[in-house]
């Protein structure tokens, strides 16, 4: 699983610059289809991609609400900078992926070999009630 970004690689910007100074140092996105090129150039199968975009915006601003109602708990674990630094990149990145600009998807590679990688034909085993 990771995220995505809508261009092809990384453009050095106030938000960039922002994310690898105080959230995630030396992180990059890139679009999908890199991301996929680079699997099969290395010999993987892509056998399912899973795009969860809109899951993920709503878990955001779950995790944003979360926060604010824990701020003073939040509070005995780290300091006020680093609490606003994180409820505002979780609440910027919620509108990030609400507006379709960044992304993220699951991945679902094996290494390319004769037969075929050992996965369900279809994806009915998700939805159907499990029994036993």
């Amino acid at each position: 699983m990771g995220f995505t970004h809508d261009s092809d690689g990384w453009q050095k910007s106030l938000s960039t610059e922002f994310i690898n100074r105080y959230v995630f140092p030396d992180g990059q996105l890139d679009n999908i289809s890199n991301i996929e090129h680079v699997m099969e150039s290395a010999r993987f199968e892509i056998a399912d991609v899973e795009a969860l975009r809109a899951h993920y915006a709503l878990t955001l601003r779950h995790w944003v609400g979360r926060l604010e109602r824990g701020h003073a708990r939040a509070l005995q674990y780290v300091n006020e900078a680093t609490y606003r630094v994180w409820r505002l990149y979780m609440a910027a990145c919620a509108l990030e992926f609400e507006a379709g600009d960044i992304g993220i998807y699951q991945v679902l590679a094996g290494k390319r070999a004769a037969g075929n990688l050992p996965l369900p034909l279809t994806r009915r085993h998700l939805y159907e009630p499990q029994r036993g």
